[in-house]
């Protein structure tokens, strides 16, 4: 089995769209996003907001995810990720609307777009085209373009930076471009280390993308990292067409441990932390951990990268975690890039 994914040919037999190769470039995609001009179009003064909505679906609302888990503690109004065209009550005219949509297709994005500009929202819209820039041109609405990518899903450094950069352009958060630049050259270390070229011997993602295969994924973590796990989630069902959940703590202490006691299903626990955990965090997640491998006497893996910034703490192990979603296709044998079952339900 590890043999396969040292197989360069055996891996480009199943990636016909390169699917390894845009996670490889995941910091260069950034930098380049980041040299793209802010939106253009009418834009408010920042004294009428009074919330921010974050509006995606699949890939494109992973990066709000990211952009709320990066910037939550640096904002003074609040901030939500929304994941559906039925739009909250206090979306008016003092929200600033941020439609992200990598395709500028998605239809529940547009629907809640058109309904926020009914309500004379703020309205800024992120993507690479489609439907979505060209409602926002009629509208002479800010429209900032993402440099493209295999698929959504592997455009999401692109769009975590273009909505840093709409931010921004409307004075919310400060320059972020020194942080992702710190970031970008934490990722390239990263990257280096679990790319294709270094072997499964040596190659840590390559291992825990073996020890998953057949199993049944179950990811903990912290709110603060909900992000990640959710990321990593959703890049097991595209990427690696499996099933999988998340977990918080520490809530899965009051319900969830009860479920680990000798549990039918063939499970693989897996720890995402950071470097900020506090004494009771560390206590909290200690017993959680002890308890579940007593129930189920399964050794669960751990997922902990060091990073100087904020923004590098979410995206080291997103980066980390998609090369193990993408091993996990190839060591199944099935190409990570194509979504049928996607587009037949788009069709719908």
């Amino acid at each position: 089995m590890p043999t396969v994914l040292d197989n360069q040919k055996a891996i480009s037999l199943h990636d016909t769209k390169d699917m390894l190769g845009a996670v490889e470039r995941f910091q260069e995609f950034m930098s380049i996003q980041v040299q793209m001009r802010p939106p253009s179009g009418n834009k408010p003064k920042r004294s009428v907001f009074r919330n921010i909505v974050l509006m995606g679906m699949g890939g494109s609302a992973s990066a709000g995810d990211l952009v709320l888990d990066w910037l939550v503690n640096r904002i003074s109004v609040p901030m939500m990720v929304h994941r559906d065209p039925v739009l909250p009550r206090f979306v008016r005219s003092n929200t600033l609307f941020v439609a992200i949509s990598y395709s500028g297709e998605t239809r529940e994005t547009l629907a809640a777009f058109r309904e926020a500009r009914k309500r004379g929202s703020n309205l800024v819209a992120i993507g690479t085209g489609g439907k979505l820039q060209k409602l926002s041109e009629e509208l002479d609405v800010p429209f900032l373009p993402v440099h493209v990518a295999p698929a959504p899903r592997a455009a999401l450094g692109q769009m975590v930076v273009a909505t840093s950069i709409a931010l921004h352009s409307y004075g919310i958060i400060q320059d972020p471009s020194t942080e992702i630049d710190l970031a970008s050259r934490e990722l390239r270390r990263v990257s280096h280390q679990i790319q294709r070229q270094v072997p499964f011997s040596e190659n840590p993602a390559k291992r825990l993308a073996a020890s998953l295969k057949g199993r049944l994924p179950v990811i903990y973590t912290f709110r603060r990292m909900a992000s990640v796990a959710r990321r990593f989630k959703n890049q097991l069902a595209e990427n690696s067409k499996m099933i999988a959940k998340y977990g918080l703590l520490p809530e899965a202490g009051h319900n969830e441990v009860e479920a680990w006691f000798k549990p039918r299903l063939p499970l693989a626990p897996i720890f995402v932390r950071d470097y900020s955990e506090s004494e009771f965090e560390r206590t909290m997640l200690k017993s959680f951990r002890s308890t579940i491998t007593k129930a189920s006497r399964i050794k669960p893996a751990q997922v902990r990268l060091k990073a100087r910034t904020r923004l590098g703490g979410l995206l080291l192990p997103v980066l980390y975690l998609d090369f193990v979603s993408v091993y996990l296709a190839f060591l199944k044998g099935i190409d990570p890039t194509d979504t049928p079952w996607i587009r037949l339900y788009r069709k719908g």
